[in-house]
């Protein structure tokens, strides 16, 4: 029948007829009925799909296709088959912004066949808060992956919160522009200094505002063979496109039958949509381990800030003293067992420390006992962090990794964090064979009961639903980027719930109090005999409050979250340090109460372990006052709060440790008027009476 209807087409093209009814059109709709995607296969046999939402045209007519070496799937292709189910489920993550999760969608899926009888399989689902889609290669052997054509023709010039596309960097500024404002001159403000970025292209999640004020974020979901997507864009149509990473021809060899990763569109018309979703992990495999009653959630601190401050250094023969001694290392567990946090991350401990040096994962520097430290660590009940720095050497990395992780579990260590500063040899970090790389730290390091925090990832895609060891991955530019120069911009952090936070837990390092602090930066002076070392000492700036720094515990989600910060920096502000005590980083349920991209967010989330709430708020250079509704709150209980705010005169850039803490009795029917300083915030606990 479709084969006929193809011949009439042909037939009536002769005589001029509009062809627009014969367009072949499947719709898909969500739950909720407010979502609704089509599906098109035009005369041309050309696949597209469009989304509108709530009555507002979302994504315009957007190409589909894949080209491989089975066939080339964007033109003359045939419907052959289209089926459809929904679907629903409640499941536990390990940990995680919810207890239970809802995973309920509808499902379709078009098998289209080429002229030359090839098909392939396109799976569309609808949830309540976003589309999702994906392309399965049926079949048996090897099969080659050229090219993906998927696209993103968004349907007006939503304002959008992006960053520079790369194929090696994912630590440049966020840019708040229109669509059509994307050009390469934007695209190098993104990305400063650094030029490999892609041309005109942006990383994923981007997010957006469309002008009925409905909020978009576009990424991908549970990334497995496959390249890393970034996203080229052409300002006249308003149009992303699927850029894998990758220079070679064949960007992917993948045995069939085989399903590339989702690419995701998560909407709605609330900002919260964007924090609240859970469509990414919904859309990877459950948990794979049997057991995971080694995966534990906590906070951590670290022997990590003070070698960006000079205090000491990672290597054993620098110029500053070493930092990873076995001495400084039990001040660090001493600190850790005294304020109730779980572990001490070790940078810097083992031999190999030097630009060009080659690591040895199994070697401790001759003044780290390594063997001692992990047992003071265990009686004082505390566990040490592991730290394997790579500077982008993957193969010895690769080559020491069973070892390294086999030492490591017959010490008793089950954290590590991972590092892939530098640029890597003859290839870069997120084409085919990284992505296999950073996902094989996280499967084998399951066989050996270890913990994955990989810094210089790869993008999150919600595999940790799949391997809840991947506990965090830094991806953005953290608290770190405060010590080496002006640091981040200040509509940074109140942008990176709502775009980095979206893909998964953000190691993004909080808590830093010594907010203006000395620094030595070391450059390289021409003379005329050649080039000297000259040293500057400057006054870095932390670009918040004490406050601000506060709500990071809470605004930015992740199941293992640093206490940043000198130990002795903590002591002086030891009242405001309760909250950081107190703050828990597993969670029940979360709200995002309210915000705007680039501007503010104000988030509250319940305890898992517990009846208590914890409510973040934090702010760019603007003075803000926000009313927080306390309507989350359980009925018929009352709950002691403590408010940790920005004190009468705070501002980042003027009095930024000026902070009030207050308490009283509230309820439910409660609404908190608070008032946030430039660059400030505010931290509020709710425990239950």
């Amino acid at each position: 029948m479709r084969r006929i209807a193809t011949i009439v087409a042909a037939m009536l093209m002769l005589v001029g007829c509009d062809l627009n009814w014969m367009l072949e059109r499947e719709v898909l709709k969500s739950p909720d009925d407010r979502t609704i995607l089509t599906f098109t296969l035009n005369s041309d046999g050309e696949p597209t799909y469009s989304v509108n939402f709530a009555g507002e045209e979302i994504i315009a007519p957007s190409q589909l296709g894949i080209e491989t070496s089975r066939g080339e799937f964007e033109e003359g292709l045939e419907i052959v088959a289209v089926s459809r189910k929904t679907f629903r489920d409640v499941w536990e993550p390990v940990w995680g912004q919810y207890a239970e999760i809802t995973n309920q969608y509808s499902e379709m899926v078009v098998t289209l066949e080429n002229r030359a009888g090839d098909c392939i399989d396109i799976t569309f689902r609808v949830f309540d808060d976003g589309v999702a889609f994906r392309y399965t290669l049926p079949g048996e052997g090897l099969c080659d992956i050229y090219d993906e054509e998927s696209e993103f023709r968004m349907a007006s010039d939503c304002m959008a919160h992006w960053m520079a596309g790369s194929d090696d960097d994912a630590e440049f500024n966020y840019m708040h522009t229109p669509l059509s404002g994307i050009n390469a001159e934007t695209m190098q403000q993104s990305a400063g200094r650094v030029k490999d970025i892609l041309e005109c292209g942006v990383a994923t999640p981007v997010a957006m505002k469309s002008p009925a004020g409905n909020y978009i974020a576009l990424h991908e979901a549970a990334l497995w063979q496959y390249p890393g997507m970034a996203l080229d864009f052409d300002a006249d149509d308003l149009t992303f496109t699927t850029e894998l990473s990758g220079d070679k021809r064949v960007k992917s060899s993948v045995e069939l039958p085989f399903s590339t990763p989702w690419r995701t569109i998560i909407v709605g018309d609330r900002v919260g949509t964007l924090v609240e979703s859970s469509m990414i992990l919904n859309l990877n495999e459950p948990c794979k381990l049997e057991d995971t009653s080694w995966i534990k959630p906590m906070k951590y601190v670290g022997v990590w800030w003070e070698m960006h401050l000079k205090v000491s250094i990672w290597d054993m023969e620098g110029k500053y003293p070493h930092c990873a001694t076995t001495e400084n290392v039990k001040k660090y567990i001493d600190f850790a067992a005294e304020n109730g946090f779980g572990g001490v991350l070790v940078e810097g401990w083992n031999v190999g420390w030097g630009w060009g040096e080659r690591f040895d994962y199994s070697r401790p520097y001759p003044d780290f006992d390594i063997d001692e430290l992990c047992r003071y660590a265990e009686e004082r009940g505390v566990e040490l962090i592991g730290h394997h720095e790579t500077y982008a050497n993957v193969d010895n990395y690769d080559a020491q990794m069973e070892d390294a992780y086999t030492f490591y579990e017959g010490l008793g260590v089950n954290n590590v964090k991972t590092g892939y500063v530098g640029n890597i040899h003859e290839r870069n970090h997120y084409d085919r064979e990284m992505v296999d790389h950073y996902n094989r730290t996280v499967v084998d390091g399951a066989r050996h009961k270890l913990c994955i925090d990989i810094h210089e990832p790869i993008h999150s895609t919600g595999i940790c639903r799949t391997y809840p060891n991947l506990m965090s991955a830094e991806g953005m530019r953290g608290q770190e980027w405060h010590a080496w120069n002006a640091g981040n911009g200040i509509d940074h952090n109140p942008t990176l719930p709502f775009t980095r936070n979206v893909a998964g837990p953000m190691d993004f390092t909080p808590g830093i109090f010594d907010l203006r602090y000395h620094n030595t930066i070391n450059k390289a002076a021409a003379t005329a005999d050649g080039s000297v070392n000259e040293t500057y000492d400057y006054t870095f700036y932390v670009n918040s409050t004490l406050a601000h720094q506060l709500a990071q515990y809470v605004v930015f989600y992740s199941p293992i979250q640093m206490v940043a910060d000198l130990p002795e920096n903590y002591r002086e502000y030891d009242d405001a340090f309760e909250f950081i005590r107190d703050v828990p980083v597993d969670w029940a349920t979360t709200k995002c109460l309210d915000g705007e991209i680039g501007d503010y967010v104000v988030t509250a989330r319940k305890d898992r372990h517990s009846d208590d709430w914890y409510v973040g708020g934090i702010t760019d250079g603007e003075c803000r006052e926000v009313a927080v509704s306390l309507d989350f709150l359980d009925a018929n209980r009352t709950y002691k709060a403590t408010l940790y705010r920005d004190g009468e005169g705070a501002g980042w850039d003027t009095n930024p440790t000026k902070y009030t803490i207050e308490s009283k009795d509230v309820t439910k029917s409660d609404i908190l008027n608070i008032t946030m300083a430039p660059g400030g915030g505010f931290a509020l606990s709710l425990k239950a009476i």
